[in-house]
């Protein structure tokens, strides 16, 4: 494990499902992508998914922090190339993955935004060109709410059930 992950994750031990939002806000807006959620997600379920009370907070605070982290690259994308030429750099998305997401976007149209979400890289980048497109910002919150919400659970999801087999396992 890196030090930025160890890092993380001592800042989830203390601070909890606010640190999940964080997190989760940071990769999705793409301000600070270094972490990416197929590392930190697991491995703070694993500390804080206990029963049905965590487990839902946890998919709330995850959920909840993609939905508006999202929003930063999508305002940027609405603005058009000339605010990702402007504001591309504080994002750290690279041509080559923004591409892909315009081409992804092009090819399954708005309805990408929901199943990009569930997507490692597409995950984060599929807001820039919902936004080049103008999609409709309600309809962008719906479609990321749910996409994020089914990654969300399905991570906390594998990871408590994993861990109640092992225990079980152990006994």
């Amino acid at each position: 494990m890196s030090g930025l992950t160890e890092t993380a994750l001592s800042l989830v031990a203390q601070y909890g499902f606010v640190a999940v939002f964080v997190f989760a806000f940071l990769e999705s807006s793409m301000l600070f992508p270094f972490l990416p959620s197929e590392l930190v997600l697991p491995s703070a379920a694993a500390l804080l998914v206990h029963g049905p009370v965590e487990f839902a907070v946890f998919v709330l605070a995850a959920t909840s922090g993609t939905t508006v982290g999202a929003l930063v690259p999508y305002y940027v994308g609405h603005e058009g190339h000339e605010a990702l030429d402007r504001y591309g750099r504080y994002l750290r998305v690279s041509e080559r993955e923004s591409d892909r997401a315009r081409r992804w976007f092009r090819r399954w149209g708005e309805h990408s935004v929901l199943w990009g979400r569930l997507l490692p890289v597409l995950r984060s980048v599929i807001s820039i060109p919902a936004g080049f497109a103008e999609m409709r910002l309600r309809k962008f919150v719906v479609y990321t709410t749910v996409g994020a919400l089914l990654f969300n659970a399905a991570v906390a999801g594998l990871v408590y059930l994993g861990r109640e087999d092992l225990l079980h396992a152990l006994q």
